[in-house]
């Protein structure tokens, strides 16, 4: 598998609202999947979660539309799979 969460380079935070909490979410920097190249197999950007761990993990700090959408559809999945987490 790839470097813990926690271990790949932090590029910011990402503010989200899961229920009535508010929940700070790392925005890292991801490696590329196990058995690729680079970074560019993978998609732009998603929300993994790993135990206790969790981010939003980008193939790069960019601001282009399409990164920016794709950091929006991560941060939807990121308020699914947390309010499960969270509220239940």
């Amino acid at each position: 598998m790839g470097m813990p969460i926690g271990r790949q380079e932090l590029l910011g935070f990402v503010e989200l609202k899961v229920g009535s909490i508010e929940v700070r979410v790392p925005l890292r920097k991801m490696d590329a999947p196990p058995g690729a190249d680079s970074p560019l197999d993978s998609p732009l950007a998603r929300f993994t979660m790993d135990g206790g761990s969790y981010a939003i993990m980008v193939r790069d700090k960019d601001e282009s539309p399409p990164m920016m959408a794709a950091v929006e559809r991560a941060c939807e999945e990121a308020v699914r799979q947390l309010s499960k987490k969270l509220l239940s």
